[in-house]
């Protein structure tokens, strides 16, 4: 029953943008279909560089231009705004997202959790971390939450004895 309504509704509605269409001068239909790709573009683009996808923002970039018939966003502009983002993302990815500048608190519990002391080396570590694991793999019935623990303190302490 719901999906005959909502048909009916959809029909309604489409019936009665093609009647407001076809009754409209060309000169208003142009206008209202200008604004229409106006109004999608800068959607599109928006929601597209809000997800992330800048790249994919880009051909929206050129019909703006194209529907505003402004020379800013022209063929040059829109290279080096691509250009641009490039250069953004390619600093945006080289800045670790998980960087190891641990606080004190962290390096303090990476060693207590691996059991070792300040002066250890990185092979005392590896070995520390074999252990470790060994018990405490979820797959030999440890806990996964402990295995993560203890992977990242092995990773925080390789970090720092490197």
């Amino acid at each position: 029953m719901n999906l005959i309504i909502l048909s009916l509704v959809i029909f309604i509605i489409l019936y009665g943008a093609l009647w407001l269409i076809s009754n409209m001068d060309k000169k208003t239909f142009s206008g209202m279909f200008k604004f229409g790709i106006v109004l999608v573009s800068i959607l599109s683009i928006i929601l597209l560089i809000l997800a992330g996808r800048y790249l994919l923002s880009l051909p929206f970039f050129a019909v703006l231009g194209t529907a505003l018939k402004r020379s800013l966003f022209n063929f040059i502009n829109i290279i080096y705004l691509y250009r641009l983002i490039a250069t953004i993302l390619r600093i945006r990815n080289a800045r670790p997202n998980n960087s190891f500048g641990s606080s004190v608190s962290e390096i303090n519990d990476a060693y207590k959790t691996l059991e070792l002391a300040r002066n250890c080396s990185r092979k005392d570590i590896i070995n520390a971390h074999k252990e470790k694991i060994k018990k405490a793999h979820p797959d030999k019935s440890g806990s996964t939450e402990l295995a993560s623990k203890i992977n990242r303190a092995r990773d925080i302490l390789l970090e720092i004895h490197k």
